[in-house]
C-alpha cells in the first residue's frame, strides 16, 4: 500500500468497500483536467501566437513608406505624466507627393519639436491614406507571445475552474448522500429526534 505519512495514496483507484462512485468520478475528473492542461494549453497557446504574429505582419501588406514634410512646426512634447504622451511623438500636419505627382496632406505622428519642412516617414495605403507604422518582426513576435500566453492562461483558468466546480458539485452530492444514509441508519435503529 502506497503511503505518505498517514495518507494512503491512490485510494480512489483501489477496491475498497468504502469507495463510492463519486470518488472514482472525482479521480477521473482529475485525470481529464490534467490531460486537458497538458495538451490543450500548449496547443492553443502556440496556435494563437502563430495567428497573432501572422496578423501583425499582415498589417504591413498594402502599405508603403514614403517621405513627407511638416507643414508647420510640430508642437512641443506634452508633459511626461499627461495621458497624451506617447514616446515624445505628437500629431502634426504633413504633406507628401503621390507617385502620380499630386500633393496630399494629412495628420501623422511625428517627433515633438520638429521644424516646418522637416522630412518625416509616413506609411500610406494604396488609396493614399496615412496609417500607423506597421510592427516590426520583433514587435510582432513579442505581441504574438503575449497573445499566446494570455490564451494559455485563459484555458488554464477555464479548465481548473471547471474541475473545481465539478469537484464542488460532487462534494455537495456526497454530503447529501451521507445525510440520507445517516437518516436511514438512525430510522432503522429506532432513534427518535427531539
Amino acid at each position: 500500500m502506497l503511503k505518505r505519512g498517514d495518507t494512503v495514496l491512490l485510494w480512489r483507484w483501489r477496491r475498497n468497500p468504502l469507495r463510492r462512485r463519486s470518488d472514482v468520478a472525482e479521480a477521473w475528473l482529475g485525470v481529464a483536467a490534467a490531460a486537458l492542461l497538458l495538451v490543450l494549453v500548449p496547443t492553443l497557446g502556440v496556435a494563437t501566437a502563430a495567428v497573432a504574429e501572422h496578423s501583425a505582419l499582415d498589417q504591413a501588406r498594402g502599405l508603403h513608406r514614403t517621405t513627407a514634410h511638416l507643414v508647420g512646426d510640430a508642437p512641443a512634447a506634452p508633459a511626461r505624466f499627461s495621458n497624451l504622451a506617447t514616446e515624445d511623438r505628437v500629431s502634426a500636419r504633413v504633406r507628401w507627393t503621390t507617385p502620380s505627382g499630386t500633393s496630399k496632406s494629412g495628420a501623422a505622428l511625428v517627433a515633438a519639436g520638429n521644424r516646418a519642412g522637416s522630412p518625416v516617414t509616413v506609411w500610406l495605403d494604396d488609396a493614399g491614406r496615412i496609417h500607423p507604422a506597421p510592427p516590426t518582426a520583433a514587435q510582432a513576435r513579442s505581441q504574438a507571445a503575449a497573445f499566446g500566453a494570455a490564451a494559455g492562461a485563459g484555458v488554464c483558468v477555464l479548465v481548473l475552474g471547471g474541475w473545481w466546480g465539478a469537484r464542488a458539485r460532487l462534494e455537495t452530492r456526497r454530503s447529501a448522500r451521507w445525510d440520507r444514509d445517516w437518516a436511514e441508519f438512525d430510522s432503522h435503529r429506532g432513534h427518535r429526534h427531539a
